[in-house]
């Protein structure tokens, strides 16, 4: 039963990554990505990742989405067309996507598989070892993530009081 749900939340995931960038309406495009964000959650799951999983659910699909929803909503779709679209963005995309794809398989070229170290099934993806790794080994990337996020949210709120100011 579990490989029918593996695959089942694997063609979710994939049929809504390619939703979100073939839709050219924004409000479709951040649905179709809560799509790949519930689906990702049932993946962490089938991982016994219960607490990821919750998070998931919570925040990304639930509170990130509903913020993409929110600013999308307030900056509104007739501006998004207004601007049109530039004479060689397509090509330029693809160019982009291309180098990309190179630099990609050129890093990844000289990486060896070595065998993972045995998980402790029952604490993997408990809060406990959440918070072990994240206040000790990560303490630094969580600390920049906030404060990104701080400068993001601050960004917004002046970039929405100056814009409604010009109005």
């Amino acid at each position: 039963m579990a490989i029918v749900v593996f695959f089942v939340a694997a063609a979710m995931a994939v049929a809504g990554g390619i939703a979100v960038i073939t839709f050219r309406e924004p409000i479709r495009c951040v649905l179709s990505l809560v799509v790949v964000m519930i689906a990702l959650s049932i993946l962490f799951l089938l991982l016994s990742a219960q607490f990821v999983f919750v998070v998931q659910i919570i925040v990304y699909a639930g509170a990130v989405m509903v913020l993409f929803l929110f600013v999308i909503a307030l900056l509104g779709p007739a501006r998004e067309l207004a601007r049109g679209r530039l004479r060689f963005q397509g090509w330029l995309s693809a160019l982009f996507a291309l180098v990309f794809l190179g630099l990609a398989w050129a890093m990844l070229q000289g990486v060896q598989y070595r065998q993972p170290e045995q998980a402790d099934l029952n604490v993997f993806g408990t809060v406990q070892s959440i918070a072990v790794g994240l206040f000790t080994s990560y303490l630094y990337p969580f600390e920049l993530t906030s404060i990104l996020l701080l400068v993001a949210a601050i960004g917004a709120i002046y970039l929405s009081r100056r814009e409604s100011d010009d109005r």
